[in-house]
This record gives structure tokens, sequence and C-alpha cells, in this order.
């Protein structure tokens, strides 16, 4: 193995499937296979920043980004484009299959929400394969899991916020209030955030004021 000790700092924007645990079990497996591939290309090939792609894990695409910070603009659209990425694809099953979306995802049981963070990574080579590695990866690896009660949601963590300022974000991500909370996780300490739930129709019907 080949390690390679430099940090760099790096931009994380980790979409993940709410509801994917709950859908594996009780969907047809011909049919959720290839769902959930055909989602993670999409959301994939959605990827406006030019983001890399550390792993996929299922129900979470971790992409990553070092070099200069994306603009809040940029982050925002990426942010809306994965969401609307994800509502088109359901579309599409419900007119191209409605037999199994009406079995399957009807019931609204899916959702998205996407993790906003700014750290630092290393990175390791193990047989050829790059494994990122650090503080900053384990801290977005554990904000997928928090107790944030919204279905949908983009969450920026204070670290995220802090590094660009705390421009107002409530300008580009404008489709509902801006809320806080805190997550304390062992070893790690508290990790503060801001979220802004998700709505599909206000999200498609707002349009940023001007400055």
């Amino acid at each position: 193995m080949e390690k390679n000790d430099d940090i760099l700092p790096a931009f994380f924007c980790v979409p993940d499937i709410t509801g994917f645990t709950r859908f594996i079990a009780s969907a047809d497996i011909t049919f959720s296979k290839d769902f959930i591939a055909g989602l993670l290309r999409r959301l994939i090939n959605a990827n406006i920043l030019q983001m890399n792609v550390g792993e996929i894990e299922g129900d979470a695409i971790f992409f990553y980004k070092t070099g200069r910070l994306p603009a809040i603009k940029q982050v925002a659209k990426q942010c809306k484009t994965l969401f609307e990425t994800f509502y088109n694809y359901i579309d599409m099953v419900q007119k191209e299959d409605p037999e199994n979306y009406e079995k399957h995802l009807a019931n609204g049981e899916l959702g998205l929400k996407i993790i906003i963070h700014f750290g630092h990574i290393s990175s390791a080579n193990i047989k050829g394969r790059t494994k990122l590695i650090g503080e900053d990866v384990i801290i977005t690896h554990k904000l997928l899991k928090n107790g944030i009660e919204e279905y949908e949601y983009i969450l920026l963590t204070e670290s995220y916020l802090n590094k660009i300022k705390k421009k107002d974000v409530s300008f580009w991500f404008h489709w509902d209030e801006l809320k806080q909370g805190t997550e304390e996780y062992d070893h790690l300490g508290p990790v503060h955030y801001y979220y802004i739930p998700y709505r599909r129709q206000a999200a498609d019907a707002a349009q940023p004021a001007k400055p």
C-alpha cells in the first residue's frame, strides 16, 4: 500500500436516498436493483460541479472536490439539479412503468437529502483504488444520520459556511426557512450546521430575489 500524506482542502457534496432501506426490503428485487442503479447513474451524471466520486455506498454518492471552492451560486444550482434529477427519474418511471410505480413508489417514501461540508482530506492508494482519509471524511459520513425530522433537505455545515464567510445562503437556497442544528458524535465533539427543508413545488416555483 502506498500512502499519499498530502493534506488537501476539500468540498464535500453527498446526495443520500431517504427511505432506501425500507424500499430495498419491501420492493421486488427485479425492480429495485434496476431502479436504484438507474437513479445512481443519473445522479452521478448530474455532477455539474465536476466533482470526483469518492465512493458509492448503495444509497449515497460521496462527491468531493479539491482546489478552488465552488461559488455558493453553483453549489445551490448543483443541489437543485440533483433534486430535479431525482424527481425527473421518479416521474419517468411513473409514465413508463406505472404498475411498479404504483406498487413501490406512489407512497412517496423515497426522497433525497444532501450534505454539504468543507474540510481537509488525505488519501491512500489501496490496490489501485483511492481511499479518502481524515476527520472531515468521517464527519460527512456521520451527518447522514442526524436528528433532522424533515424528510428532504440540504444540510450545510458551519465549517462550509465559515469558509464562504456565511454569505447570505437564503438568497440562493430560497425555497424554505434556514434552520439550525447540532449533532454530537463520539471522538468528534459537536458538529454545527444549518439546513433548508426541500419542498419540491416551492423550489420549482420560487425565484431568488434580486440582490
